[in-house]
């Protein structure tokens, strides 16, 4: 692929015989330009072409790789970063590069959404912003009794609070639930796709941190830790505002869908941890989904198999759906198809995509 207008920068190198600590080397075309007194490592040169294939799919303003010697039998390992060489020139007005990076990693790393990174994640999490959002993350100030999301509305963002208060109020006006600093708001639209369930106001001065659905549904599947604290925070959720829905559930064991949606029953056999066959049903369409302790094992829609076929059960508004709590003998030999979260938000954005 031709990497015109990138570089490679060397932030850390460690016992490493060929490169330096902040080593600058730029692609021209296909190639990469290397000093003549610098030799080229075979190690660092596959580890490269393993990843160069990432850089495509992806127009963001920097990638962090790591690389090792063990393919070469040697003790060293290394830092990089491959970003575009004009990085200077895109940054806002009056912001210095290394602090401003410095200052958000160390701000974010704080909360509780990031607290299982480190340094190294963080900067890769950092990396997959596009150049307009990277130095400003989406900050935004709020005064005291201006509205943040509206019930009704779609999700456009996720919210964490840097700095004040908000509540969470009904349609009479009426406090459902506070938040303070570090905590999140409006995930639940962006994981369902459903509009917004409640409104929440600021009650101080505030400022949030507002993370787009696009950039959400894009850096989620690419950070298990994320996925895990996400999954935390639904069961959270669906504990304390959906709970009775979820016993019903649980007791009769069917329903339709335009009363609750597929990724709603599905979450809801996840968070219970329910084994057995989920059907769907519309109209001769048949569907099933093979839960495991609220893990899907097995999906079909159709005579179609295959943790694709998820984004087509969700595209069912209408029809009924039945909870069988017993798995069939063939299911003992099935294998979880992956973390339950990122395969609905997969879902969900072939959905958006389509």
């Amino acid at each position: 692929m031709d990497l015109t207008g990138y570089r490679i920068r060397i932030t850390n190198a460690a016992n490493c015989p060929v490169f330096n600590e902040d080593d600058i080397f730029n692609f021209s075309g296909y190639a990469l330009a290397l000093p003549m007194e610098t030799h080229l490592c075979m190690g660092f040169a596959q580890n490269l072409a393993s990843v160069l294939p990432e850089i495509s799919s992806v127009n963001a303003l920097a990638f962090e790789f790591s690389c090792n010697g063990e393919k070469i039998g040697q003790s060293c390992s290394l830092t990089y970063l491959i970003e575009k060489s004009d990085i200077e020139a895109k940054i806002l007005p009056g912001a210095i590069p290394g602090k401003n990076i410095e200052a958000i990693s160390h701000l974010l790393l704080n909360l509780p959404m990031f607290r299982s990174f480190d340094k190294n994640s963080m900067l890769r999490f950092l990396s997959y912003f596009q150049v307009e959002h990277i130095y400003d993350l989406g900050f935004k100030s709020y005064r005291t009794g201006d509205i943040f999301i509206k019930k009704g509305e779609p999700g456009r963002n996720l919210y964490i609070i840097i700095a004040g208060r908000a509540e969470v109020i009904d349609e009479k006006g009426n406090s459902i639930a506070f938040l303070a600093n570090g905590e999140v708001f409006g995930e639940m639209s962006l994981i369902s796709g459903n509009p917004i369930s409640a409104t929440v106001r600021a009650t101080a001065p505030s400022t949030v941190i507002r993370l787009s659905s696009r950039d959400f549904s894009r850096i989620l599947p690419k950070f298990p830790a994320l996925q895990t604290y996400f999954s935390r925070l639904l069961t959270q959720r669906l504990s304390r505002s959906n709970i009775e829905r979820a016993k019903d559930l649980s007791a009769v064991m069917a329903g339709d869908l335009s009363e609750m949606p597929p990724e709603d029953v599905m979450q809801t056999m996840h968070i219970n941890q329910k084994s057995g066959v989920l059907n769907f049903h519309r109209g001769d369409v048949r569907a099933h989904i093979l839960f495991n302790q609220g893990e899907i094992i097995h999906a079909e829609y159709d005579g179609q198999t295959g943790v694709e076929v998820i984004a087509k059960i969700c595209q069912n508004r209408s029809g009924k759906f039945n909870f069988s709590p017993k798995l069939p003998p063939e299911a003992e030999k099935m294998e979880i198809l992956g973390n339950f979260m990122a395969i609905l938000m997969s879902a969900l954005k072939d959905i958006d995509d389509s």
